[in-house]
């Protein structure tokens, strides 16, 4: 039974190295004369990219948390402000809304790399299902499930708002809405 080991970091390429399209159309082969069908193939395939997308996650957080505290606290000072003070503090404003800026934009970033992740996945898994029908001289590659839909959620593919679910950065983004307009507090996304 072929192994897939974790997906490489490298696949932030958007293209498969030598190496990895080699080792998947041999294990194809191997696969395809053993009798072994392609789904425990994609099924460890993707796990190796669940494991990957959560290390991606999670390096990102932690190298991001100073930036997600500053727009918590900013967050927390301009709804004190507005809202318990009835007052008017511009620059915490513009700060909140620089940083809320920098979180989406780097955010959108991590999603693309993780994007990139599975395209290279599913390349993989197509290369070892076309050497598979090639070995078992099969017209049509066996059907396998794409690890894109096994392990890709609605945080890799929707808004770039990770950890901007904080009650006062809600209320924050509100305010900044208000102030500036649905466009300016958009920013980012």
């Amino acid at each position: 039974m072929s192994e897939v080991r974790s997906v490489p970091a490298d696949y932030g390429r958007s293209r498969l190295t030598v190496r990895t399209r080699w080792r998947a159309t041999r294990c194809g082969r191997r696969d395809s004369h053993a009798g072994i069908g392609a789904g425990h193939y994609a099924q460890e395939l993707a796990g190796g990219l669940a494991t990957a997308l959560g290390e991606l996650r999670s390096g990102f957080t932690t190298r991001h948390a100073a930036l997600i505290d500053r727009v918590r606290e900013e967050a927390a000072r301009i709804v004190t402000e507005y809202d318990r003070r009835d007052g008017d503090a511009p620059a915490a404003l513009a700060r909140f809304g620089g940083w809320v800026s920098q979180w989406r934009t780097e955010v959108a970033a991590c999603q693309q790399r993780g994007l990139a992740l599975t395209a290279c996945a599913e390349q993989e898994l197509a290369h070892y299902r076309a050497a598979y029908a090639r070995a078992a001289r099969q017209e049509e590659p066996p059907a396998a499930q794409s690890p894109r839909d096994a392990v890709l959620d609605g945080s890799w593919t929707g808004g770039p708002d990770w950890s901007l679910d904080d009650p006062s950065v809600r209320r924050a983004l509100q305010i900044l809405e208000q102030r500036l307009g649905p466009t300016a507090a958009q920013a980012g996304r």
